[in-house]
């Protein structure tokens, strides 16, 4: 498979970016089975908090897009050793949820927003067991390995090929030990010993609909 460049690829994305997104269609491939019922304890999303997160976009080898990703320290929380996107809570200083992603990434993984190019929203999620709305943002940076973890928040930080999540076999079911010590099946994307599911598999995969949607992959799917 041959691998699209970096600015050519992003460039596409964004003028997607800017379209109809796949949304919901997109977020259910990838919804945890249990996520129904979670939906009908709060359907109308009372109290729920805003935050903002970013897909960002670097060039790896060969000029290839990379996807950052955070690991989360072990906490009391819904959350606790998850994978995620660098991103966090809306909090009163932030003029917009952008600044709020951008803000809380900066934080996290040391990246200066004057290096960051915004490209534009995808699709909010609500996430039930932690009552947030997450707005993700698509953004790319010239920054290369230059992350640098908050000891405070992030237990690592890692950076993948887009083109891994095209890869058949990486999407599968896997089982995980939930928060109350049960065992469930889950659609998610494994990397090396890490598998990235719930909220942030739902996100990503509204992203690889758009990069599919770019022709850059042609001898790729995502099968629905």
């Amino acid at each position: 498979m041959a691998i699209p460049d970096f600015h050519l690829l992003t460039e596409e994305l964004k003028k997607r970016v800017s379209g109809q997104l796949p949304g919901a269609d997109a977020h259910e491939v990838m919804s945890p089975a249990h996520r129904k019922d979670l939906l009908r304890m709060n359907p109308f999303k009372l109290n729920a908090r805003l935050s903002g997160v970013l897909l960002l976009l670097s060039p790896g080898p060969e000029n290839e897009a990379l996807i950052t990703f955070i690991k989360r320290n072990e906490y009391e929380g819904v959350h606790s050793g998850q994978i995620a996107f660098p991103g966090g809570k809306f909090e009163a200083g932030d003029l917009t949820l952008a600044d709020t992603a951008l803000r809380e990434a900066e934080e996290e993984i040391g990246i200066k927003p004057s290096t960051v190019d915004l490209m534009g929203p995808l699709s909010e999620l609500f996430v039930p067991p932690s009552n947030f709305i997450i707005q993700p943002f698509l953004a790319r940076t010239g920054y290369i390995n230059c992350f640098i973890p908050s000891p405070a928040e992030v237990a690592s930080v890692f950076s993948v090929p887009l083109s891994h999540f095209l890869t058949p076999g990486i999407r599968g079911n896997y089982e995980i030990k939930y928060r109350n010590g049960s065992y469930l099946q889950v659609p998610g994307y494994k990397f090396q010993d890490h598998l990235i599911w719930g909220a942030t598999a739902m996100i990503l995969n509204e992203l690889l609909e758009l990069v599919q949607g770019s022709g850059f992959f042609r001898n790729q799917e995502i099968n629905r």
